[in-house]
């Protein structure tokens, strides 16, 4: 499992309302968080706005 997997796990949210959460669909989602696409800077902004907490260079290492 990887770190944004464990993300979403630990709030308790589908990749669909992960997906939701962060504006994007749920195929765009599921493809960084199985590391097919990488996250632009759209998709970093809307991880970090949502969910402030959360150190970027431990999700995505």
């Amino acid at each position: 499992m990887n770190e944004l997997q464990k993300l979403r796990s630990k709030k308790n949210l589908t990749q669909s309302k992960m997906a939701e959460i962060l504006g994007f669909t749920k195929s765009h989602y599921v493809k960084i968080e199985h590391g097919i696409r990488n996250p632009g800077f759209k998709f970093l902004k809307a991880l970090k706005d949502n969910f402030p907490e959360v150190d970027m260079n431990e999700i995505f290492k």
